[in-house]
């Protein structure tokens, strides 16, 4: 397999993952933006991760209080709601709220179980080696190609 069906394919994926964008946008009623910080908050959710308005900024590339904002927003919207961090008083997380976290998972239709179907029948070394893979066409992407 060449270059030219390599590039193929990660247009292909592109495509596939700006449909599938475009789709949860449409169902969700909400902006790209803001499907970018749900997204986030349902994967870590998914991961049973914690998200901090700190983790959104990290991930977004925004400052603290743009996304202390956007956070604000999308709770007063009834999208999002902050939840006290029970080791930390004085700090909250960010989850979905219940009916978000239903329209999110109805959105998805049954988009989850085909790619967590897909991942599970990786081993652990085909899965390091394709976050490698995804890594470097994503640093080419966003960056360039690497100098190495």
């Amino acid at each position: 397999m060449g270059e030219i069906e390599l590039t193929a394919a990660v247009t292909r994926l592109e495509a596939a993952m700006a449909a599938l964008r475009g789709r949860l946008r449409d169902r969700l009623g909400v902006s790209g933006s803001d499907l970018t910080v749900l997204q986030f908050v349902a994967r870590a959710g998914a991961a049973d991760r914690k998200v901090r308005v700190k983790d959104l900024a990290s991930h977004l590339g925004l400052s603290g209080p743009a996304v202390t904002g956007t956070v604000d927003r999308l709770e007063r919207a009834g999208r999002l709601c902050r939840v006290p961090n029970p080791e930390d008083g004085r700090s909250r997380f960010i989850e979905l709220t219940p009916e978000s976290e239903r329209a999110y998972a109805a959105a998805m239709d049954s988009t989850n179980e085909h790619l967590h179907e897909l991942l599970s029948s990786f081993s652990e070394r085909e899965s390091a080696k394709y976050v490698r893979v995804i890594d470097r066409v994503i640093e080419a992407l966003e960056f360039g190609a690497p100098s190495t």
